[in-house]
């Protein structure tokens, strides 16, 4: 069927994915990108959930092209596997129809959540969601949203985000984040998602850690496909047996790949000190401590020698009062802080001790 374009209507998402879809279409032409610019120049808003879409369809040409060896070795197991084979069953359905789906997913906005939220570096933000449910986004954080009749879904794309969830038997609420996801079981609980870790922490209650098996045996393949399997299929079914339980005061971290640290036992108010407005470090070293800082200031933090990385910091300080922090780091170590006008902040030791 050829799409003809003209002047879509509905929210700016729903346009965006009109347009990336349509652009696509044998019926594309010179008339039409004129309609596209004239769209993209009406706002801000439109030129950046147009690169959106547009980030979205070139993800899917990848998919397309992509060879899947391990896929027609599952296929072939026998029902001890069944499980695994249904997954890759669904692999190939989403590879399949890829394109069309995800993109007409767009316009309906069932992909790109229903509702998006993020923070700028620096900026932390509480919000109550439409179940009750509330969520406190840290700096530089983003996260997607889609509930339904029978399933709550919270995507985190990157940052940190601590949830109080309202209970609800007949809507599971699950957080995705990697290649897993966080099942709630009435709790409350802290996620980071750094790029190639995800930390969960526990404060109160319980949840079920759930990996997604390998399909491809590649890392953002598998990342795509999960997303594609959670967002549209909408199954909130999970192997039991395979999900690992945390319950307060614990913390587990994992990958992409699914490997996952023992359950280790941690400091809940230490983990969670950010949503005061504070960060707390005990034996912690120097890099760590200001790499951390980094996430809350634009500032890029260089050292004059490795060693002065590794000096062991146990402190409190305010997240948003950096010249403070440096001062009373400055004052307590052998250090010399210096600042940059582009953003740099050198590192170096105090003259006579050796860094």
């Amino acid at each position: 069927m050829k799409l003809k374009p003209h002047n879509p209507i509905g929210s700016i998402q729903e346009q965006a994915g009109y347009w990336v879809l349509t652009k696509h279409s044998p019926d594309w032409n010179a008339a039409s990108e004129t309609e596209l610019q004239t769209w993209l120049a009406q706002s801000e808003a439109h030129r950046q959930q147009y690169q959106r879409a547009i980030k979205l369809w070139q993800k899917l040409d990848q998919l397309k092209s992509t060879s899947f060896p391990a896929r027609q070795t599952a296929q072939n197991l026998r029902a001890k596997h069944l499980q695994r084979r249904q997954r890759v069953l669904a692999a190939k359905r989403a590879v399949g129809q890829g394109a069309l789906i995800l993109m007409i997913a767009i316009g309906l906005n069932q992909y790109i959540a229903t509702d998006n939220y993020h923070t700028a570096i620096g900026q932390r933000q509480a919000l109550t969601l439409a179940d009750g449910s509330e969520v406190m986004l840290n700096t530089d954080t983003e996260i997607n949203v889609k509930f339904t009749n029978n399933r709550r879904l919270v995507n985190i794309e990157h940052g940190e985000a601590y949830f109080v969830v309202t209970h609800d038997t007949a809507r599971p609420f699950d957080v995705v984040t990697g290649n897993s996801r966080i099942h709630d079981i009435g709790t409350r609980f802290n996620v980071y998602a750094q790029q190639d870790m995800t930390y969960v922490t526990v404060a109160e209650g319980e949840v079920a850690v759930i990996h997604d098996p390998q399909i491809t045996q590649m890392p953002w393949l598998d990342h795509l496909i999960s997303k594609v399997h959670r967002w549209l299929p909408l199954t909130t079914e999970y192997d039991e047996a395979s999900a690992r339980h945390l319950i307060a005061g614990q913390q587990i971290a994992y990958n992409d790949l699914g490997t996952s640290t023992d359950l280790i036992d941690v400091d809940v108010n230490k983990v969670s000190a950010w949503r005061s407005g504070r960060l707390i470090f005990e034996m912690a070293p120097l890099e760590e401590v200001l790499n951390q800082l980094q996430r809350y200031h634009q500032v890029n933090f260089q050292y004059s020698a490795k060693a002065i990385k590794q000096i062991m910091v146990s402190a409190s300080f305010e997240i948003d009062n950096l010249p403070k922090i440096l001062n009373t780091l400055q004052a307590t170590f052998p250090i010399k802080i210096q600042q940059f006008q582009d953003g740099k902040i050198l590192v170096s030791s105090v003259k006579g001790v050796a860094a």
